[in-house]
């Protein structure tokens, strides 16, 4: 079964697809800025399989490297962390080669959209 990594794990819709995708059997590794938040991430760890399957990771947009560990060894990496308007997400994308696991790269962002209310 694909094991995945989603950025951001504490977010409205990467929180959902985590839920998603750990009832859907895989493993998935999610990031957050401070993993030891139980405030934050305590929802993360009630999820069904979590216990099992669900590897909360420290990683930050600001510090390259931080996504190492995330995507090392996974099959794809789905991009939810924001902010987008920020010229950090390439750190995501830096580490994302340096595992040659990853084979799909998927980068969502409901920030963008909420931020251009010009229909741009």
């Amino acid at each position: 079964m694909p094991e995945f990594c989603v950025t951001g794990g504490t977010g409205f819709i990467a929180s959902y697809l985590v839920k998603a995708l750990l009832e859907k059997g895989h493993t998935v590794r999610t990031t957050v800025r401070n993993p030891g938040d139980v405030e934050k991430v305590g929802f993360l760890t009630e999820l069904s399989g979590a216990k099992e399957r669900l590897k909360i990771l420290k990683a930050d947009l600001l510090v390259e490297g931080s996504f190492d560990e995330a995507v090392r060894g996974v099959d794809g990496v789905f991009h939810m962390a924001s902010p987008v308007l920020i010229p950090y997400d390439e750190n995501v994308q830096v580490s994302c080669p340096l595992s040659p696991t990853v084979s799909i790269f998927v980068f969502i962002s409901g920030a963008s959209l909420q931020e251009n209310k010009e229909g741009k």
